[in-house]
């Protein structure tokens, strides 16, 4: 279901009374956001009540989705169950491995108004207040709250306070169990294997040891409104489809589809030439980068869709990733693609000119953001800044996929590294993981220890 969105700078009584078919008269509820102070009564044949709390909401996506209330519940439901055992906390050995997280206020690094540390060990955040049950590390907003059975529940270990209602009540989680594995965790695949081979014990266990599942912790955003965001660093990463990335202040670059190379595609013919010509008419409204486009004419003919032409492009061997620009800055609110023709190319963003791609704000660094094509991995890559230096704000990945954003549903498990950094609205957070007196062997001493 896709959201409608109203700006409050608009007349906003105007706007539903003369979008009424936006709004589902076939049904009487009472719709009110979770995370922010809006709340909407939407009653058949009879006109919305509207109530702000918080006028510095800038932005409010109604869904028409009678099933968010249950799911809202559930995960209400989920974070809220008061905790059977007390569990006592207090103290920190560094002998042993440990997770320690630098809570940063204000995107200004250099001059940061806030900063407090945590730290995590094998039962969970040291001194934390939380007495709900649940045994990840919970970041949000809400100190306290009542949950349904009328219980007094502390939902959060750590509690980010905002006044804008940027961050929702419970926003994202740490999961930390893997980082602090003991015991030996192996693909069913890989304990078969070693079954059959019969070896001795030793080296059955140094096997092991080289084979196990990472011992990683990972962050996961739990449907928040806003989002929860991972910073990409100056080395290239995957692109996958859907995901979304924020750069500057209010910059979002939306991924809707990527094409790699395959077995069975061909190589470009005078069919690969009539559908860039196609897709040059302006009722597509796309911009094309990559190409030489003087020798593709301008068609008028249309008689295919955008989404029929993608597909019929996704025969060749030539990779294209197609990119959704938007917020501040944008000036072409066309659909990008970006056709990887030579293998060896770099597609840029930033506030310069030389970039590919320019994007007029302050907030944007002159070499902002650059991706590309990566034939060795074949896939699309993304990296943060130029080769030389980061930018100033960084390029954030947010957590959920678009769909998920949308709905509002938990994200997929995204590892952590040693200095990993979080942002939720304006906090970020520093992720350090130490591993105590434990030492990480190499493969070539993993090796040796067979000699």
């Amino acid at each position: 279901m896709q959201p409608f969105f109203a700006q409050f700078s608009m007349d906003f009584r105007y706007l539903i009374y003369e979008e009424a078919n936006l709004f589902n008269t076939s049904f009487s509820d009472i719709f009110q956001q979770f995370d922010s102070d809006i709340s909407f009564q939407l009653a058949n044949q009879s006109p919305p009540f509207i109530h702000f709390e918080n006028p510095g909401i800038q932005m409010v996506s109604i869904n028409r989705n009678e099933g968010r209330s249950f799911q809202k519940k559930q995960i209400q439901e989920m974070y809220t169950r008061l905790r059977k055992h007390e569990i006592k906390n207090t103290i920190l050995n560094k002998s042993e491995p440990y997770i320690k997280i630098t809570v940063i206020k204000n995107q200004n690094l250099l001059n940061p108004t806030q900063q407090i540390e945590y730290f995590i060990n094998q039962f969970g955040l040291i001194g934390s207040i939380k007495n709900a049950d649940s045994e990840d590390v919970i970041i949000g907003r809400q100190e306290k709250l009542e949950n349904y059975q009328g219980q007094l529940i502390f939902p959060n270990d750590i509690i980010l306070k905002e006044s804008e209602r940027l961050i929702s009540r419970i926003h994202c989680k740490i999961i930390f169990k893997d980082f602090f594995r003991k015991e030996t965790s192996l693909l069913p695949l890989y304990q078969k294997t070693l079954y059959e081979f019969r070896l001795p014990f030793n080296i059955i266990s140094k096997i092991q040891s080289y084979l196990e599942e990472p011992k990683d912790c990972y962050v996961q955003d739990i449907g928040s409104v806003f989002g929860t965001h991972i910073k990409v660093n100056r080395n290239y990463q995957a692109m996958k489809k859907y995901q979304q990335y924020s750069i500057g202040s209010e910059t979002t670059i939306q991924i809707l589809e990527i094409h790699n190379l395959g077995s069975e595609q061909k190589p470009k013919d005078q069919e690969f030439d009539r559908l860039i010509s196609k897709l040059r008419n302006a009722k597509y409204k796309c911009s094309l980068q990559g190409l030489d486009l003087k020798h593709f004419d301008r068609t008028l003919l249309v008689d295919q869709s955008f989404d029929q032409i993608l597909t019929n492009l996704k025969c060749y061997k030539i990779p294209f990733i197609v990119i959704k620009f938007g917020g501040s800055g944008v000036t072409d609110h066309n659909q990008n693609i970006f056709f990887a023709k030579d293998l060896s190319s770099v597609f840029s963003i930033g506030r310069g000119n030389e970039n590919n791609v320019r994007i007029n704000s302050n907030t944007i660094s002159r070499k902002q953001t650059r991706f590309r094509f990566n034939l060795k991995e074949n896939n699309w890559e993304i990296a943060d800044g130029s080769q030389e230096k980061e930018s100033a704000n960084g390029t954030w990945m947010q957590l959920q996929t678009i769909q998920e954003r949308d709905q509002k549903l938990e994200s997929q498990f995204f590892p952590l590294k040693n200095q990993s950094e979080i942002k939720i609205s304006e906090y970020i957070l520093k992720v350090e993981l130490f591993k105590g007196n434990q030492q990480e062997k190499t493969r070539l001493e993993f090796m040796k220890s067979f000699l």
